[in-house]
């Protein structure tokens, strides 16, 4: 039984959280991880540099706490789905003869630019599969809900909430996506598609709020 599994970079979140947090703040990216994704709560930091004056102009400090949660919960699951990925590709070795213990870096790397390929071939079992289905629904780690709502909550701890940074996100985002594509070697699947989709309308909301609460300031 094969299945046709979500691209994890594309569905990881902002997809390259390095590409996004070299536009969107000053400080090295070197503390973000490309495959980490988001949850949410009270990402963003604000702070007055003077609240006495009028003309002071407002900082934005990054939320570390927030990107560290953020952090070890992805890397949790992203743990866990790559044990998976190797112990189906040896099963599936064995079974046609082949001798091969690759690493799940490896199988990434060796399928770089054909990765549909790669998973439509790959031999499921009905526990894994029925895993992964729970994964990627709607209340699922992996659905488009959640996901979306990590990579907005990862953009806004990331900037500390400065709403200057959108479109910059914004285009690191479209960027990671175009990557992802380029790996999986065609158009990615349709939930990648909607999280896309679903993650752009968040940052576009954020840019509206912050624009009501200027004129209304």
């Amino acid at each position: 039984m094969a299945i046709n599994p979500v691209s994890t970079a594309a569905q990881s979140g902002i997809t390259n959280e390095a590409n996004v947090a070299s536009v969107v703040t000053d400080v090295p990216a070197a503390a973000t991880n490309t495959e980490q994704t988001i949850v949410a709560s009270e990402a963003a930091v604000y702070e007055k540099s003077d609240q006495t004056a009028a003309n002071t102009k407002a900082t934005y400090t990054k939320d570390t706490a927030t990107l560290s949660e953020i952090t070890k919960q992805v890397e949790a699951k992203l743990a866990s789905l790559r044990a998976t990925v190797e112990n189906l590709f040896s099963t599936q070795s064995v079974k046609k003869g082949e001798a091969q213990g690759l690493s799940y870096d490896q199988i990434m790397e060796k399928y770089d630019g054909k990765l549909k390929e790669f998973y439509q071939n790959l031999e499921v079992d009905e526990k894994t599969r029925l895993t992964a289905q729970q994964e990627v629904s709607e209340d699922g780690f992996w659905g488009v809900k959640q996901t979306s709502e990590r990579a907005i909550e990862y953009a806004k701890a990331l900037s500390g909430g400065d709403p200057s940074k959108i479109e910059l996100i914004k285009g690191a985002i479209e960027d990671g996506y175009k990557a992802a594509e380029k790996a999986w070697g065609g158009e990615l699947p349709e939930i990648c598609q909607q999280t896309q989709a679903a993650t752009l309308k968040g940052l576009d909301d954020w840019a509206n709020e912050a624009n009501q609460s200027e004129q209304t300031a």
